[in-house]
Parts: C-alpha cells; structure tokens; sequence
C-alpha cells in the first residue's frame, strides 16, 4: 500500500501532507525495492520496444 500511496503522491493524485507522511517512515529496504521495481520496469519497456521495432 505505501508503495501505490508514493506513486500516486509523485504522480499528483494526492495531497502533500500525505506524501510528505509516506516519505516520513521510507526506510532504506523500501527505497531498495523501490529502486528496482522502477529500473525492471524501465528495462523491461526498453526490451519490449526494441523487440517490437527489431
């Protein structure tokens, strides 16, 4: 859950106070796993757009 509530905070759908609590309790193993699940999901589209236009 506090991974959707991060995303939605930095995407705008919700207010600063929560986004600002969220970042309050981010400790390091959320900020690893946020880390790879952005970087697999920049490499996985990267891979699919390059297998589609190869």
């Amino acid at each position: 859950m506090w991974f959707k509530r991060i995303i939605y905070g930095l995407l705008g759908v919700r207010n600063r106070e929560d986004l600002k609590d969220d970042l309050a309790t981010f400790t390091l193993p959320k900020l690893i796993f946020l880390f790879l699940v952005l970087n697999i999901a920049f490499i996985g589209s990267i891979v699919m757009i390059t297998r589609y236009f190869l």
